[in-house]
């Protein structure tokens, strides 16, 4: 009876166990959890398989050969229309423009009629149709081509690719659109305009019936796995260039199917597929992956989820039946089999079928399987071996110490898993060892071994605690910081039976604390020691060279231009800017000189055991030439350089203090020489440094006592020759020093804060200057003046310009402030706040130095600017040098395209005027025109009786404005 009752019993559990491991299957198989490991498979097996692609399919490449040659992009439509004209010419079986139209050519509105006549001859032309969302959580619409195009144009297919969660590009629907999948693909778009008896018949997943939440909602059908010819460049491809300009036989495009599109990344859509590798597959070739597969029936069609749970089920099922019909030797073997054979029904269902059936969810339940039919055998021992260890193991088991337990010669009898996995061995390995033979302790400072802990606790015949700064070494070499204490076993008559070792490991709180102290040494941005960290070892450095009567220098690093960078390109890149130039730093340097960053843009160097004073300007030029090849920063190029200070121990300081700020001082010296330099500290510095402060100290004074001035430099209009307006300069007249540079004063008063108070006084002088011209009689003036980027983004400066303009009674329109384009980028929403709020007010906006800042173009067309002043740097050489010509041809260009006025400063000669003229640069200044001169100069200047080579040059018109 038992064993009838135990033969049932075991039938019941194989039952069981092959039904829950069924159900597993196709739980898995269900819910999809292992659908990352389905694709991987999928991956492996379709990278593994190539076709020739067909011949009749032909990419025209938009690539940087075409981009080369045409120019930047976007092209002019007129482009898009000769290359269709071309391919109809050809004789063209269809083509696809993988092109976004969605917006009329604003430059060339001809050319959209061109390019649709041209659509409409050609009659077999598809366009795109994207979905985008206008704004973030906004709405979805449908991007079509302008209607001129899309009336033109034979078909219209969408470009939308749903990625895999991984990423991956694997599959296409043939439908899909906007509340409901009306679009065809762009790919079957071109098949039902070349083949129309082709795209009659569609295949794929059906999408489940659309519920009404979903009515504006992008919708996709029809989904099928693309079966790719290979990976990217595998289809036959001609240049976009070579295409119109005949670089290729006609016959090349005859009774072809054409895919024009772009190639190069940066672009157009790129997407990653399962036989792109690393790489990314271009938009237009997935589509001719796409066109290929569907005209000879390759694509792969998924298999529907019930006959995928049905080949689960009967795939789990059947290695179990085998199982329990053959002996136990042949369970692995079977398992095997079974594995293999889900392999091939995948495989062929692939290739054959063209059909994709998922098998990792079977291939784990069968995996499963086999160790779970043997584990049914030992089950019984292992469930009494378990029952009668874990009464003695559960509370070792549960604790997070290691735990040992030796015998009385400290011989290894037991060890917990936590123990096990701090020691690097298991019990069975360490069982019978000493204590030395498996871990030693470091850090104890009576140097005992463990043996020697094990014989003191049985010495004492109590507990026993090392420090805590104990560190246990195991024999693979790996250390833990640990609290260690010993404690001896007592048996039932209080004989010592051996010893108890437990450890706490107290790594993550020690490298913790660690990690604490490192932050608090090291500057976080660039990881190089801090001011606090410095100073320490400075002090040393200096004790040192006391005691070995050497000497020793501080080189105090200044970057140059770097505000110029955080301006231009915001703080993060600054940031990134920062720790590339620590990292130069770092490596011109020896592992023992210190290189720490103080804050900001300096960084300072201790250099020891200076036998030669060369050696530290070897070092300091070492720097300099290291700092000298560009940054990539964002996609930008950015040239920085700097100023290094030197001081010297003990003859410049003998403290950390002195020889830190004379080393500061020769830094700014090496600035006020021109930057890029390296100087050593001298006496006469420190009368220079005081000479600075007594300077600053004036500056503060100038306004109350009435030492500023404006000077106006004239602004000649070049079409009629007319002087239109003036700027306004800014100039110190010292009492003792005279007329001081503004180059000298303006980056001082920008340092200290007294740029904001100068530059009101500016603003409001120059507005009152004008109304005093006008009082005269002279004719309106346009008054530019600077604003400085204290100045632009001091809170409240609208209502400054506001109340200044209404108190002088100025003209809003005859104000033209000038703003840099780095100080816009700054914070580039901000700004474009502040200029539409100045520009209602009825102020000109002009963009000072045009084309030396990091400024982005696309940037440009937001700001609601005027005029772009070319600035004199491109001016000087413009008749010499190309690049110089290039640029402020371009810069001329680019502001009439935008429909703004043109200005360059600087002209000193009439070359320049006459090639300014002649490119139709619309307004000049410069000395040629006149240098800054006082008000009342203006007005002889103005009346005819200050002389001037400009106004009196007998090429150019003179009217007085």
């Amino acid at each position: 009876m038992t064993g009838r009752f135990r033969s049932c019993l075991d039938g019941f559990e194989k039952i069981g166990l092959a039904l829950s491991l069924v159900a597993l299957a196709l739980a898995l198989s269900y819910t999809g959890v292992l659908n990352r490991w389905d694709l991987l498979f999928y991956d492996w097996n379709l990278g593994h398989q190539s076709r020739v692609p067909a011949e009749d399919i032909v990419i025209v490449a938009i690539d940087e050969q075409s981009l080369r040659e045409l120019g930047r992009w976007p092209w002019s439509r007129r482009v898009h229309a000769d290359l269709v004209r071309t391919l109809t010419a050809a004789g063209a079986k269809a083509v696809a423009l993988d092109i976004v139209f969605a917006e009329p050519d604003a430059t060339d509105p001809e050319a959209d009629r061109d390019l649709a006549a041209a659509l409409a001859d050609n009659g077999r032309v598809v366009l795109p149709v994207l979905n985008e969302q206008v704004r973030l959580n906004g709405q979805l619409i449908e991007t079509l081509p302008i209607p001129a195009l899309a009336e033109a144009a034979a078909g219209l297919g969408h470009v939308d690719v749903e990625l895999d969660p991984d990423g991956i590009a694997r599959g296409v629907h043939l439908k899909a659109g906007l509340g409901k999948p009306h679009w065809s693909t762009l790919a079957l778009a071109l098949l039902e305009i070349g083949e129309p008896a082709s795209g009659q018949r569609l295949t794929g997943q059906r999408a489940p019936p659309m519920i009404p939440s979903s009515l504006y909602a992008w919708q996709r059908d029809y989904h099928l796995l693309i079966s790719f010819a290979g990976p990217p460049g595998h289809f036959r491809r001609v240049s976009y260039v070579d295409a119109l300009r005949g670089g290729v036989a006609p016959s090349t495009f005859r009774d072809q199917w054409v895919l024009v599109g772009i190639t190069t990344d940066g672009l157009g859509a790129m997407l990653p597929t399962p036989v792109s590798g690393h790489g990314l597959m271009p938009g237009v070739e997935f589509n001719a992956n796409v066109l290929d597969a569907m005209r000879r029936g390759l694509n792969i069609q998924p298999l529907s989820q019930h006959w995928c749970l049905l080949l689960t089920g009967a795939l789990v099922l059947l290695p179990l039946l085998w199982y329990a019909a053959f002996p136990s030797r042949w369970t692995l073997p079977l398992a095997g089999l079974g594995l293999l054979l889900t392999l091939v029904v995948s495989f062929a269902l692939m290739y054959g079928a063209h059909r994709w059936f998922p098998p990792t969810a079977a291939l784990l339940a069968q995996g499963l399987s086999c160790p779970l039919w043997s584990w049914r055998r030992l089950q019984q021992s292992a469930r009494a071996l378990f029952a009668e260890k874990e009464r003695s193991q559960v509370t070792l088991h549960s604790i997070g110490d290691a735990v040992i337990s030796t015998d009385r010669q400290g011989v290894i009898e037991y060890l917990n898993p936590t123990a096990e996995s701090m020691l690097g061995c298991t019990l069975e390995t360490a069982r019978g060892q000493p204590l030395g033979a498996v871990f030693r302790l470091d850090g104890d400072p009576d140097n005992r071994s463990p043996l020697d802990l094990v014989a003191l606790c049985l010495e004492r015949n109590q507990l026993l605690r090392l420090p805590e700064n104990g560190v246990l070494v195991n024999r693979e070499g790996r250390e833990y910081a640990v609290r260690a204490s010993a404690a001896p076993i007592h048996d039932q008559r209080g004989q010592t039976q051996g010893v108890v070792v437990a450890f706490s490991d107290i790594t993550e709180a020690r490298q913790m604390t660690e990690r604490m102290a490192y932050q608090a040494t090291h500057d976080a941005l660039t990881q190089l020691p801090n001011r606090y960290l410095f100073q320490d070892r400075l002090n040393r450095a200096i004790a040192h060279a006391r005691r070995a009567n050497q000497s020793m220098a501080v080189l105090f690093v200044d970057l140059d231009h770097f505000k110029k960078v955080n301006d231009s390109l915001g703080h993060t890149a600054g940031d990134v800017l920062l720790r590339a130039a620590a990292e130069r730093l770092l490596g011109c340097g020896r592992r023992e000189d210190t290189i720490a960053r103080l804050g900001g843009d300096e960084f300072v160097i201790v250099l020891e055991n200076l036998n030669q004073e060369e050696r530290a300007t070897t070092l300091a030029r070492r720097i300099l030439d290291a700092l000298a090849p560009p940054f990539q920063i964002e996609g930008h190029e950015c040239f920085i350089t700097a100023s290094i200070g030197i001081s010297v121990f003990p003859r410049d300081g003998e403290d950390v203090e002195t020889l830190l700020k004379n080393a500061d001082v020769a830094m700014y010296q090496a600035k006020e020489k021109g930057r890029d330099l390296v100087q050593f500290y001298g006496w006469d510095m420190h009368v220079r440094a005081l000479e600075r402060l007594k300077l600053e100290q004036d500056l503060r004074h100038a306004l109350e006592r009435r030492e500023l001035e404006l000077h106006y430099q004239p602004q000649m209009e070049l079409h009629q020759g007319r002087i239109i307006g003036v700027e306004a300069l800014l100039r110190w007249r010292h009492p003792q020093r005279g007329l001081i540079s503004p180059m000298e004063f303006v980056p001082m008063a920008e340092e200290t804060g007294l740029i904001e108070t100068i530059g009101e006084w500016v603003l409001r002088t120059a507005c009152e200057q004008a109304r005093a011209w006008r009082c005269e009689g002279l004719p309106p003036l346009r008054m530019a003046v600077n604003l400085s980027p204290r100045q632009f983004l001091r809170p409240g400066m609208v209502n400054l310009i506001g109340r200044i303009l209404r108190e002088t009674e100025m003209e809003p329109g005859h104000l033209d402030l000038e703003i840099t384009e780095g100080l816009l980028m700054k914070d580039v929403e901000g700004s474009i706040v502040t200029l539409r709020t100045l520009k209602a007010m009825g102020v000109r906006l002009s963009i000072d130095d045009f084309g030396t800042g990091y400024s982005s173009l696309s940037y440009l067309k937001r700001f609601p600017i005027d005029q772009l002043k070319i600035d004199k740097s491109f001016v000087d050489d413009v008749n010499n040098n190309q690049d110089d010509t290039a640029i402020t041809l371009a810069v001329i260009s680019l502001a009439h395209n935008m429909r703004l006025k043109v200005i360059a400063e600087g002209v000193e000669n009439q070359a320049q005027l006459v090639f300014l003229q002649n490119n139709l640069c619309d307004e000049v200044q410069g000395f040629y025109l006149s240098r800054p001169v006082p008000p009342g100069r203006i007005i002889e200047l103005l009346r005819g009786t200050l002389p001037s080579a400009a106004l009196q040059d007998p090429n150019s018109r003179r009217t007085i404005g």
